[in-house]
Protein backbone atom coordinates (compact mmCIF):
# COMPACT_ATOMS: atom_id res chain seq x y z
CA UNK A 1 0.00 0.00 0.00
CA UNK A 2 1.14 3.53 -0.76
CA UNK A 3 1.17 4.98 2.79
CA UNK A 4 1.77 8.57 1.74
CA UNK A 5 -1.18 8.55 -0.65
CA UNK A 6 -3.44 6.87 1.94
CA UNK A 7 -2.52 9.39 4.63
CA UNK A 8 -3.15 12.28 2.27
CA UNK A 9 -6.66 10.98 1.48
CA UNK A 10 -7.52 10.54 5.14
CA UNK A 11 -6.22 14.02 5.92
CA UNK A 12 -8.31 15.56 3.15
CA UNK A 13 -11.43 13.77 4.39
CA UNK A 14 -10.79 14.97 7.94
CA UNK A 15 -10.38 18.58 6.82
CA UNK A 16 -13.52 18.37 4.73
CA UNK A 17 -15.60 17.09 7.67
CA UNK A 18 -14.16 19.75 9.95
CA UNK A 19 -14.98 22.47 7.45
CA UNK A 20 -18.67 21.49 7.59
CA UNK A 21 -18.82 22.56 11.22
CA UNK A 22 -16.77 25.80 10.97
CA UNK A 23 -18.69 29.08 11.46
CA UNK A 24 -19.35 30.91 8.19
CA UNK A 25 -18.04 34.49 8.08
CA UNK A 26 -20.61 37.13 7.27
CA UNK A 27 -20.52 38.17 3.63
CA UNK A 28 -19.72 41.81 2.91
CA UNK A 29 -22.77 43.80 1.87
CA UNK A 30 -23.24 46.58 -0.69
CA UNK A 31 -25.23 49.65 0.29
CA UNK A 32 -26.69 51.69 -2.60
CA UNK A 33 -27.08 55.47 -2.26
CA UNK A 34 -29.38 57.33 -4.65
CA UNK A 35 -29.56 61.11 -5.27
CA UNK A 36 -31.41 62.78 -2.42
CA UNK A 37 -30.15 60.24 0.11
CA UNK A 38 -27.28 60.66 2.59
CA UNK A 39 -23.87 59.15 1.84
CA UNK A 40 -22.94 59.57 5.50
CA UNK A 41 -26.00 57.62 6.63
CA UNK A 42 -25.00 54.72 4.38
CA UNK A 43 -21.41 54.83 5.67
CA UNK A 44 -22.68 54.76 9.26
CA UNK A 45 -24.99 51.81 8.52
CA UNK A 46 -22.28 49.78 6.79
CA UNK A 47 -20.36 47.08 8.64
CA UNK A 48 -16.57 46.88 8.35
CA UNK A 49 -15.47 45.67 4.90
CA UNK A 50 -18.80 46.54 3.29
CA UNK A 51 -19.13 48.60 0.10
CA UNK A 52 -21.07 51.85 -0.21
CA UNK A 53 -21.94 52.46 -3.86
CA UNK A 54 -23.17 55.95 -4.75
CA UNK A 55 -25.20 56.55 -7.90
CA UNK A 56 -24.54 59.54 -10.22
CA UNK A 57 -25.81 62.94 -9.11
CA UNK A 58 -25.05 65.84 -6.77
CA UNK A 59 -24.94 65.16 -3.02
CA UNK A 60 -25.05 67.60 -0.12
CA UNK A 61 -25.06 66.36 3.45
CA UNK A 62 -27.49 68.03 5.88
CA UNK A 63 -26.12 66.82 9.24
CA UNK A 64 -24.24 70.09 9.83
CA UNK A 65 -20.90 68.55 10.83
CA UNK A 66 -17.56 69.95 9.68
CA UNK A 67 -16.88 66.75 7.70
CA UNK A 68 -19.38 65.96 4.96
CA UNK A 69 -18.53 62.23 4.81
CA UNK A 70 -16.45 60.68 7.61
CA UNK A 71 -15.18 57.08 7.39
CA UNK A 72 -13.95 55.43 10.60
CA UNK A 73 -13.85 51.73 9.57
CA UNK A 74 -12.58 49.44 6.83
CA UNK A 75 -14.78 50.32 3.87
CA UNK A 76 -15.02 50.65 0.12
CA UNK A 77 -16.65 53.94 -0.88
CA UNK A 78 -17.29 53.81 -4.61
CA UNK A 79 -18.93 56.29 -6.94
CA UNK A 80 -20.69 54.85 -9.96
CA UNK A 81 -19.21 57.55 -12.14
CA UNK A 82 -17.66 57.68 -15.56
CA UNK A 83 -15.51 60.78 -15.50
CA UNK A 84 -15.41 63.35 -16.89
CA UNK A 85 -19.04 63.22 -18.02
CA UNK A 86 -20.97 61.13 -15.50
CA UNK A 87 -20.20 62.33 -11.97
CA UNK A 88 -20.98 61.66 -8.34
CA UNK A 89 -20.39 65.14 -6.98
CA UNK A 90 -20.05 65.91 -3.26
CA UNK A 91 -20.73 69.57 -2.46
CA UNK A 92 -20.58 71.44 0.86
CA UNK A 93 -23.67 71.47 3.02
CA UNK A 94 -24.23 73.84 5.93
CA UNK A 95 -21.25 73.62 8.31
CA UNK A 96 -19.17 71.33 6.06
CA UNK A 97 -15.56 72.48 5.58
CA UNK A 98 -14.00 69.11 4.64
CA UNK A 99 -15.26 66.73 1.96
CA UNK A 100 -14.32 63.07 2.61
CA UNK A 101 -12.23 62.29 5.70
CA UNK A 102 -10.90 58.87 6.73
CA UNK A 103 -9.74 58.64 10.36
CA UNK A 104 -10.32 56.65 13.58
CA UNK A 105 -13.19 57.63 15.85
CA UNK A 106 -10.59 59.07 18.23
CA UNK A 107 -7.68 60.12 15.99
CA UNK A 108 -4.29 59.48 17.52
CA UNK A 109 -5.80 57.33 20.31
CA UNK A 110 -7.65 54.50 18.59
CA UNK A 111 -5.86 52.05 16.25
CA UNK A 112 -5.41 53.17 12.66
CA UNK A 113 -8.23 52.61 10.23
CA UNK A 114 -7.17 49.96 7.71
CA UNK A 115 -8.20 48.80 4.26
CA UNK A 116 -10.10 51.78 2.90
CA UNK A 117 -10.74 52.60 -0.74
CA UNK A 118 -12.29 55.80 -2.12
CA UNK A 119 -12.93 55.77 -5.84
CA UNK A 120 -14.63 57.86 -8.49
CA UNK A 121 -15.87 60.94 -6.57
CA UNK A 122 -15.85 64.59 -7.54
CA UNK A 123 -15.33 66.55 -4.31
CA UNK A 124 -15.82 70.23 -4.94
CA UNK A 125 -15.83 73.60 -3.24
CA UNK A 126 -14.91 72.87 0.38
CA UNK A 127 -13.14 75.62 2.31
CA UNK A 128 -10.55 73.22 3.78
CA UNK A 129 -9.68 69.77 2.40
CA UNK A 130 -11.20 67.68 -0.36
CA UNK A 131 -10.09 64.13 0.54
CA UNK A 132 -8.13 63.87 3.81
CA UNK A 133 -6.73 60.74 5.43
CA UNK A 134 -5.02 60.55 8.81
CA UNK A 135 -4.02 57.49 10.82
CA UNK A 136 -4.86 55.12 7.99
CA UNK A 137 -3.01 51.93 7.04
CA UNK A 138 -3.46 50.31 3.61
CA UNK A 139 -5.56 52.60 1.48
CA UNK A 140 -6.36 53.40 -2.15
CA UNK A 141 -7.48 56.83 -3.36
CA UNK A 142 -8.20 56.26 -7.02
CA UNK A 143 -9.92 57.98 -9.92
CA UNK A 144 -11.29 60.95 -7.97
CA UNK A 145 -11.54 64.66 -8.77
CA UNK A 146 -10.73 67.36 -6.22
CA UNK A 147 -11.96 70.71 -7.48
CA UNK A 148 -11.42 74.06 -5.74
CA UNK A 149 -11.01 72.68 -2.23
CA UNK A 150 -9.19 75.61 -0.77
CA UNK A 151 -6.67 74.15 1.68
CA UNK A 152 -5.50 70.87 0.14
CA UNK A 153 -7.07 68.80 -2.58
CA UNK A 154 -5.96 65.30 -1.55
CA UNK A 155 -4.02 64.97 1.71
CA UNK A 156 -2.87 61.63 3.15
CA UNK A 157 -1.08 62.35 6.42
CA UNK A 158 0.11 60.19 9.34
CA UNK A 159 -0.66 57.17 7.18
CA UNK A 160 1.10 54.23 5.52
CA UNK A 161 1.00 51.71 2.70
CA UNK A 162 -1.09 53.72 0.29
CA UNK A 163 -1.86 54.12 -3.38
CA UNK A 164 -2.92 57.49 -4.83
CA UNK A 165 -3.67 56.80 -8.47
CA UNK A 166 -5.26 58.50 -11.48
CA UNK A 167 -6.81 61.39 -9.57
CA UNK A 168 -7.35 64.91 -10.88
CA UNK A 169 -6.79 67.71 -8.37
CA UNK A 170 -6.71 71.46 -8.90
CA UNK A 171 -7.69 74.82 -7.46
CA UNK A 172 -6.25 74.56 -3.93
CA UNK A 173 -4.50 77.36 -2.03
CA UNK A 174 -1.83 75.05 -0.59
CA UNK A 175 -1.23 71.75 -2.42
CA UNK A 176 -3.23 69.85 -5.00
CA UNK A 177 -1.80 66.65 -3.47
CA UNK A 178 0.23 66.56 -0.25
CA UNK A 179 1.85 63.42 1.16
CA UNK A 180 2.80 64.25 4.76
CA UNK A 181 4.20 62.20 7.67
CA UNK A 182 3.64 59.00 5.72
CA UNK A 183 5.53 55.92 4.57
CA UNK A 184 5.33 53.47 1.69
CA UNK A 185 3.09 55.47 -0.64
CA UNK A 186 2.82 55.16 -4.43
CA UNK A 187 1.64 58.24 -6.33
CA UNK A 188 0.86 57.16 -9.88
CA UNK A 189 -0.74 58.76 -12.93
CA UNK A 190 -2.34 61.79 -11.28
CA UNK A 191 -2.97 65.17 -12.91
CA UNK A 192 -2.25 68.09 -10.57
CA UNK A 193 -2.53 71.75 -11.48
CA UNK A 194 -3.53 75.33 -10.61
CA UNK A 195 -2.25 75.33 -7.00
CA UNK A 196 0.74 76.85 -5.17
CA UNK A 197 2.30 73.37 -5.07
CA UNK A 198 1.08 70.62 -7.37
CA UNK A 199 2.62 67.61 -5.59
CA UNK A 200 4.10 68.20 -2.13
CA UNK A 201 5.98 65.73 0.08
CA UNK A 202 7.19 66.37 3.65
CA UNK A 203 8.57 64.22 6.51
CA UNK A 204 7.84 60.94 4.75
CA UNK A 205 9.84 57.86 3.75
CA UNK A 206 9.74 55.55 0.75
CA UNK A 207 7.54 57.62 -1.54
CA UNK A 208 7.39 56.63 -5.22
CA UNK A 209 5.97 59.15 -7.70
CA UNK A 210 5.50 57.78 -11.23
CA UNK A 211 3.97 59.10 -14.48
CA UNK A 212 2.15 62.07 -12.99
CA UNK A 213 1.20 65.09 -15.12
CA UNK A 214 2.02 68.18 -13.05
CA UNK A 215 1.48 71.56 -14.67
CA UNK A 216 0.40 75.17 -14.24
CA UNK A 217 1.22 75.37 -10.54
CA UNK A 218 3.45 77.90 -8.78
CA UNK A 219 5.83 75.03 -7.94
CA UNK A 220 5.18 71.77 -9.74
CA UNK A 221 6.75 69.32 -7.27
CA UNK A 222 7.73 70.56 -3.82
CA UNK A 223 9.96 68.23 -1.79
CA UNK A 224 10.17 70.23 1.38
CA UNK A 225 12.19 70.28 4.61
CA UNK A 226 10.35 69.12 7.78
CA UNK A 227 9.90 72.73 8.86
CA UNK A 228 7.33 73.14 6.08
CA UNK A 229 5.06 70.52 7.66
CA UNK A 230 4.19 72.49 10.76
CA UNK A 231 4.56 69.43 13.02
CA UNK A 232 6.81 69.25 16.12
CA UNK A 233 10.42 68.12 15.61
CA UNK A 234 10.05 64.82 17.46
CA UNK A 235 10.10 61.29 16.01
CA UNK A 236 8.58 60.35 13.62
CA UNK A 237 8.31 63.94 12.44
CA UNK A 238 12.02 64.20 11.70
CA UNK A 239 12.27 61.27 9.28
CA UNK A 240 12.37 61.96 5.58
CA UNK A 241 13.97 60.81 2.35
CA UNK A 242 14.03 57.94 -0.12
CA UNK A 243 11.73 59.76 -2.49
CA UNK A 244 11.76 58.67 -6.13
CA UNK A 245 10.32 60.55 -9.10
CA UNK A 246 10.23 58.51 -12.30
CA UNK A 247 8.84 59.39 -15.75
CA UNK A 248 6.76 62.37 -14.58
CA UNK A 249 5.80 65.23 -16.91
CA UNK A 250 6.44 68.46 -15.00
CA UNK A 251 5.76 71.43 -17.22
CA UNK A 252 4.63 75.05 -17.45
CA UNK A 253 4.46 75.68 -13.71
CA UNK A 254 4.13 79.47 -13.87
CA UNK A 255 0.88 79.87 -11.93
CA UNK A 256 0.46 83.10 -9.96
CA UNK A 257 0.68 82.19 -6.28
CA UNK A 258 -2.77 82.26 -4.62
CA UNK A 259 -1.74 81.09 -1.13
CA UNK A 260 -2.97 83.15 1.83
CA UNK A 261 -0.49 85.87 2.86
CA UNK A 262 1.85 84.89 5.70
CA UNK A 263 1.89 81.18 4.91
CA UNK A 264 4.96 79.24 3.76
CA UNK A 265 3.23 78.56 0.48
CA UNK A 266 2.75 82.28 -0.13
CA UNK A 267 6.54 82.75 -0.13
CA UNK A 268 7.08 80.35 -3.05
CA UNK A 269 8.21 82.10 -6.23
CA UNK A 270 6.43 81.16 -9.43
CA UNK A 271 8.01 79.23 -12.27
CA UNK A 272 9.69 76.25 -10.58
CA UNK A 273 9.31 72.74 -11.90
CA UNK A 274 10.80 70.76 -9.00
CA UNK A 275 12.01 72.31 -5.74
CA UNK A 276 14.23 70.06 -3.62
CA UNK A 277 14.26 72.27 -0.55
CA UNK A 278 16.63 71.05 2.15
CA UNK A 279 15.88 67.32 1.84
CA UNK A 280 18.08 64.27 1.25
CA UNK A 281 18.04 61.03 -0.76
CA UNK A 282 15.82 62.10 -3.63
CA UNK A 283 16.20 60.24 -6.92
CA UNK A 284 14.87 61.74 -10.16
CA UNK A 285 15.01 59.49 -13.24
CA UNK A 286 13.61 59.88 -16.75
CA UNK A 287 11.40 62.87 -15.97
CA UNK A 288 10.53 65.60 -18.46
CA UNK A 289 10.80 69.07 -16.94
CA UNK A 290 10.11 71.89 -19.36
CA UNK A 291 8.50 75.30 -19.77
CA UNK A 292 8.97 76.37 -16.14
CA UNK A 293 9.72 80.09 -16.25
CA UNK A 294 12.23 80.41 -13.41
CA UNK A 295 14.04 77.08 -13.03
CA UNK A 296 13.43 73.48 -14.04
CA UNK A 297 14.94 71.71 -11.03
CA UNK A 298 16.21 73.62 -8.01
CA UNK A 299 18.05 71.96 -5.10
CA UNK A 300 18.45 74.53 -2.34
CA UNK A 301 19.19 75.01 1.32
CA UNK A 302 16.00 75.59 3.30
CA UNK A 303 17.69 78.63 4.87
CA UNK A 304 17.79 80.67 1.69
CA UNK A 305 19.18 83.80 3.32
CA UNK A 306 16.04 85.74 2.46
CA UNK A 307 15.36 88.55 4.92
CA UNK A 308 12.27 87.85 7.01
CA UNK A 309 9.71 85.31 5.88
CA UNK A 310 9.60 81.55 6.55
CA UNK A 311 13.02 80.81 4.98
CA UNK A 312 14.99 83.25 7.15
CA UNK A 313 16.49 80.84 9.67
CA UNK A 314 17.89 83.62 11.82
CA UNK A 315 14.31 84.67 12.51
CA UNK A 316 12.57 81.28 12.17
CA UNK A 317 14.90 78.50 13.39
CA UNK A 318 14.25 75.27 11.46
CA UNK A 319 12.52 72.35 13.15
CA UNK A 320 15.37 70.04 12.04
CA UNK A 321 18.95 71.38 12.03
CA UNK A 322 20.05 69.80 8.74
CA UNK A 323 18.70 72.17 6.08
CA UNK A 324 20.89 71.40 3.04
CA UNK A 325 20.03 68.92 0.26
CA UNK A 326 22.44 65.95 0.36
CA UNK A 327 22.86 62.69 -1.58
CA UNK A 328 20.32 63.46 -4.27
CA UNK A 329 20.55 61.82 -7.72
CA UNK A 330 19.45 63.26 -11.06
CA UNK A 331 19.68 60.66 -13.83
CA UNK A 332 18.52 60.69 -17.48
CA UNK A 333 16.03 63.53 -17.11
CA UNK A 334 15.09 65.85 -19.98
CA UNK A 335 15.26 69.34 -18.51
CA UNK A 336 14.96 71.89 -21.30
CA UNK A 337 13.36 75.22 -22.09
CA UNK A 338 13.21 76.48 -18.51
CA UNK A 339 14.12 79.92 -17.15
CA UNK A 340 12.65 81.98 -19.97
CA UNK A 341 9.83 83.71 -18.07
CA UNK A 342 11.11 84.52 -14.59
CA UNK A 343 8.49 84.78 -11.86
CA UNK A 344 8.28 87.69 -9.39
CA UNK A 345 10.86 87.46 -6.61
CA UNK A 346 13.11 84.95 -8.38
CA UNK A 347 16.73 86.13 -8.89
CA UNK A 348 17.37 86.33 -12.63
CA UNK A 349 20.96 85.15 -12.21
CA UNK A 350 19.72 81.73 -11.06
CA UNK A 351 17.21 81.15 -13.86
CA UNK A 352 17.67 78.08 -16.08
CA UNK A 353 17.27 74.33 -16.21
CA UNK A 354 19.17 73.26 -13.07
CA UNK A 355 20.01 75.20 -9.93
CA UNK A 356 21.97 73.48 -7.15
CA UNK A 357 23.07 75.50 -4.11
CA UNK A 358 24.49 73.73 -1.07
CA UNK A 359 24.73 70.12 -0.01
CA UNK A 360 27.14 67.26 -0.66
CA UNK A 361 26.97 63.91 -2.44
CA UNK A 362 24.57 65.14 -5.11
CA UNK A 363 25.13 63.73 -8.59
CA UNK A 364 24.07 64.59 -12.13
CA UNK A 365 24.33 62.01 -14.88
CA UNK A 366 23.03 61.50 -18.45
CA UNK A 367 20.54 64.40 -18.32
CA UNK A 368 19.53 66.38 -21.40
CA UNK A 369 19.60 70.14 -20.73
CA UNK A 370 19.49 73.36 -22.71
CA UNK A 371 21.69 75.16 -20.19
CA UNK A 372 24.25 73.30 -18.02
CA UNK A 373 23.83 73.61 -14.24
CA UNK A 374 25.05 76.96 -12.97
CA UNK A 375 26.84 75.22 -10.11
CA UNK A 376 28.08 71.77 -11.25
CA UNK A 377 27.15 68.66 -9.31
CA UNK A 378 29.11 65.45 -9.04
CA UNK A 379 29.49 64.10 -12.59
CA UNK A 380 28.49 60.49 -12.03
CA UNK A 381 25.90 58.68 -9.97
CA UNK A 382 26.98 55.41 -8.39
Amino acid sequence: MNWSRSCKSVGTLTLGVAAMFMPVAALAATHIVQPGQSIQAAVDAAAPNDTVLVMPGDYTETHGNQIAVRITKSLKLYAKSKLPDTKVRLLPGAGNIHGIVVEPVNPGVDPDVSNVRVKGFTVEGFSKNGIWLRYVDRYKIEGNESVNNLENGIWPTLSANGLVKKNLSYGSEDAALWIEASENVRVIGNELHSSPTGLEVTISTNIKMVKNNIHNNTVGVGLYHPTAAGLPAIPPYTQYGDWTLTANNIHDNNFVNTAPPGSMSAALPAGIGVLVLGVDRVTMKRNTVTGNGSVGIGALDWCLGVADGPFDCSVNPPEVADTVPDNNRYIANTVTGNGGDIGPGFPAVFAGDFLALGGTGNCFNANVTTIPPLFPLEPKCG
